[in-house]
């Protein structure tokens, strides 16, 4: 499976521990580069959700993910195992989009 960046995957989450992001088929879109995810087990992935609203820096528009009202949640940004993927990929993010995702997350984590 060729895993590119900006791809939307449904990932299983579970276990959770604490106020991580739940869901055993959450929608989530991979933040990794693209060279690097075909070649480790792991991929660096940011969930999504259609509830919250935005609160930039943690978590900020991205209509290109499937619904007017989809967010990135930029402070959950999580190293999964390619086996926690359950199907896919479902969607992908527009270059704006995931411009906004990585501006976020580095304002978030101080990068």
């Amino acid at each position: 499976m060729a895993i590119q960046r900006g791809d939307i995957y449904r990932v299983n989450l579970e276990p959770t521990i604490g106020s991580e992001q739940q869901g055993k088929a959450r929608p989530c879109v991979v933040l990794s580069v693209s060279a690097f995810n075909n070649k480790l087990r792991t991929i660096g992935v940011v969930p999504l959700s259609s509830s919250p609203r935005p609160l930039p820096p943690l978590i900020v528009s991205v209509p290109s993910a499937g619904q007017p009202t989809s967010t990135a949640l930029c402070g959950q940004l999580r190293t999964i195992d390619k086996r926690r993927i359950v199907d896919g990929p479902i969607g992908r993010l527009s270059q704006d989009d995931l411009e906004q995702v990585e501006k976020n997350i580095k304002h978030y984590y101080g990068l």
